[in-house]
């Protein structure tokens, strides 16, 4: 059927000149001379042109109307992410003291076919659960809710909905804002109605929430294992924390946790044989908490029996030399190398010695350097050895160690590559440092009460006990501040800086490697009334925290580390690695392409690593872990005919956690845009009224501008063109 807007103005406008060309053409049929087909059809043209334009100016359209002979449809969509297991919903006809059921179980008994039943068969009811897209397997990427996602989905129906019902807690953490997709569902005159489950403040709860554990360790290696701990229960919780290996408890911990508040501590493990550990780290559930799920974390870490190798360079046998290299040298652990510059002399000699600076080949195979005080110049380093140094941290992610001492050769390091890696800005105006005729100590900073390098007693308070009872020191470099970035573990007991108490020790990650600085020259003096007890534990720590990196893979042929050392699902990880001939020479302009395998050996990806331009042989690759648990890395070198693997722990990163507060907030907003209507649990009886109160769609229109169609402007040119062809051949102006 043809429709009309018409206003009078248009329609007077348009009835004048429809008569008033009929009129005319009326009086040109009857006062023409020949009358025949070609003039009646010029004159047909003329005035059915008029008609078509009068037409348009009334804006005409065709309508066609369809009655919908589909069922009215409602959608009622369930969320099951891992929130929704939380237990803290109350039954609508609840007795007092009854126990609460998880979110998605309420939803599971309350959104029955039975309460749905209620709609008496006006509406088709299709049921739904959402969480997260699926991925290519038909396994969601990780846990997660993505309501845009679910309510995108509604939209592709191309059914009669009429209404969606959306059943959740409301947090909503992946995918855009469902803002969108709401204002879409609207403007197809789809309402939604969602159900709030939940409880909007939190459980009464203890949570072990972060655990950082390393993928592997060195036997004898002492593993600091940092963890985080959150009390919900109102009131101050004094509890213990306990480490367990392969079942059986290793070891525990005190823990007083304030109400409302967390903790922030580290254990210290100490593994045993060779071999892969199991390990769960748990806080006893507590009387009146409501989630006990979350008070442990279960982690692997491989535990290997590797050499580290360890270059330490001076230029002179001053006492700190001394004692660090016989500490290294009695360290099972570790193979020690020494390079000692004597001015006068030459080369310092003997069992460990070097002759002369290393190769770049041997170079490369140390783990840790310590450089004492040697600096660039006559007797010592050339700046070309200085930045190899430099470049050993940055591409072979090696540690160095910074040991300055009473002759100031550090600030010859000014114009190389390490004054960069250096963590302080040492001060121009104190090349010899600074002397005292009284003993001063360290204090240790909140991060270095609890970090493993100095980790000199198995807990924190008694560790600060033994630092503030060491020996003291007479000589120290002088420090503005630490830079940017840096970790400062220790300060001077008197001295101050631009920030506060003088940085003494200082860490810092530096390209792929880490940096430590010592600013006196006196460990050796901890020695006294316990010999080497904590002097070697401090340089074994040391040693082995600045190596772990280097060894989180290594075969014939391929050395190999990553970052992050523990990776999540979907996130970054790039492997570095440093391919080797037989004779140790690292290789450059070969290929070298990493296979990655997920799960069961599924091949999920293949990276092919490109050569960094260091003169180093490194070789760096990225790809993204799919699927958390083991990931097993091959890496190949056809030229080198090397062929390593080794395997990383993926971690499930879930954005859900259970015991989160309902977000209603964003539930609200969806039901105000599609103008339907928000429910909670103790409402949620109401919402049959709603649903069977929803009014009939109207018939479905089809409509067609006729108006100001192409068609209809080209008939009333192509006519007009008809009329002007007749008069000419007619021979009419």
């Amino acid at each position: 059927m043809f429709d009309f807007h018409i206003d009078w103005i248009s329609a007077v406008f348009a009835a004048a000149a429809c008569a008033t060309v009929a009129y005319s053409s009326q009086r040109r049929w009857c006062s023409a001379a020949r009358r025949g087909i070609g003039f009646a059809l010029a004159e047909f043209s003329r005035l059915l042109a008029v008609l078509m334009i009068c037409l348009a100016l009334l804006k005409i359209e065709w309508v066609i109307k369809t009655k919908l002979t589909l069922k009215p449809e409602i959608v009622v969509l369930s969320d099951t992410s891992d929130s929704m297991n939380t237990a803290d919903v109350i039954g609508r006809k609840a007795k007092p003291g009854k126990t609460p059921v998880t979110r998605i179980e309420w939803a599971r008994k309350n959104v029955t076919d039975e309460f749905l039943g209620k709609l008496n068969g006006k509406f088709k009811i299709e049921k739904g659960n959402f969480s997260l897209p699926t991925g290519k397997n038909g396994k969601s990427r990780t846990n997660g809710t993505d309501i845009t996602y679910a309510l995108a989905n509604v939209l592709k129906n191309t059914g009669n909905i009429r209404a969606v019902v959306l059943v959740s807690d409301g947090d909503w953490n992946a995918g855009g804002s469902p803002v969108g997709a709401a204002a879409e569902l609207r403007s197809k005159g789809i309402k939604v109605f969602p159900v709030g489950v939940g409880s909007r403040i939190w459980l009464p709860d203890l949570e072990l929430v972060k655990v950082k554990a390393p993928a592997f360790c060195l036997a004898n290696e002492k593993v600091a294992i940092p963890f985080l701990v959150t009390n919900r229960l109102g009131r101050l919780v004094s509890t213990e924390i306990t480490l367990e290996s392969n079942g059986d408890t290793d070891i525990s911990k005190r823990l007083e946790i304030p109400a409302h508040g967390s903790v922030q501590e580290t254990i210290i493990w100490r593994p045993g044989t060779e071999k892969s550990y199991e390990l769960t780290l748990k806080i006893p559930v507590q009387d009146d908490e409501r989630i006990p799920d979350n008070n442990s974390f279960s982690f692997k870490i491989d535990v290997r029996n590797e050499k580290l190798k360890v270059l330490v360079i001076d230029s002179a046998p001053r006492w700190e030399y001394r004692y660090l290299r016989n500490a290294l040298m009695r360290d099972p652990g570790v193979e020690e190398r020494s390079l000692l510059y004597l001015p006068k002399i030459g080369f310092g000699g003997g069992k460990g010695y070097l002759r002369k600076f290393p190769t770049k080949k041997l170079l490369s195979t140390f783990d840790v350097v310590f450089l004492g005080d040697v600096g660039v110049g006559k007797g010592g380093l050339t700046a070309k050895e200085a930045d190899m140094l430099a470049e050993l941290v940055e591409q072979q992610g090696s540690g160095l160690v910074f040991l300055p001492g009473r002759k100031g050769a550090i600030y010859s390091l000014a114009n190389t590559k390490l004054a960069d890696l250096c963590p302080v800005e040492l001060d121009p105006k104190g090349v010899k440092g600074y002397h005292s005729s009284v003993e001063s100590t360290m204090n240790l900073t909140g991060a270095g009460r609890s970090h493993f390098l100095l980790m000199l007693a198995d807990t924190p308070t008694l560790n600060d006990y033994v630092w503030r009872r060491l020996p003291g020191f007479f000589w120290n470099a002088r420090v503005l501040d630490a830079k940017p970035g840096s970790e400062v573990l220790a300060v001077h007991s008197g001295l101050r800086c631009s920030s506060g108490r003088m940085p003494l020790i200082v860490i810092a990650e530096r390209g792929n490697g880490n940096v430590l600085f010592m600013g006196t020259d006196s460990a050796w003096r901890w020695r006294k009334g316990v010999e080497d007890k904590y002097h070697y534990r401090f340089w074994g720590q040391v040693v082995r925290w600045m190596a772990h990196k280097r060894h989180l893979a290594d075969d014939d042929g391929i050395r190999c580390f990553y970052v992050p050392e523990t990776p999540s699902v979907g996130q970054k990880t790039t492997i570095f690695a440093t391919v080797h001939d037989r004779s140790g020479t690292a290789l450059d302009g070969v290929s070298v392409n990493a296979t990655i395998y997920s799960g069961k050996n599924e091949k999920s990806q293949i990276v092919d690593l490109r050569q960094e331009k260091t003169g180093w042989g490194l070789y760096k690759g990225e790809f993204t872990p799919t699927a958390p648990g083991e990931t097993t890395v091959r890496l190949r070198c056809a030229e080198a005919n090397a062929d390593m693997s080794f395997k990383m722990e993926v971690a499930d990163i879930s954005n859900e956690r259970v015991g989160t507060p309902a977000k209603f907030a964003s539930l609200k907003e969806i039901a105000g845009i599609t103008k339907g209507k928000f429910h909670d649990t103790a409402s949620f009886d109401k919402l049959i009224d709603e649903l069977n109160g929803l009014p009939k769609r109207q018939p479905l229109k089809i409509v067609t501008r006729v108006w100001c169609a192409w068609w209809w402007g080209a008939a009333i040119v192509l006519l007009l063109t008809i009329y002007w062809v007749a008069r000419k051949l007619r021979g009419e102006l």
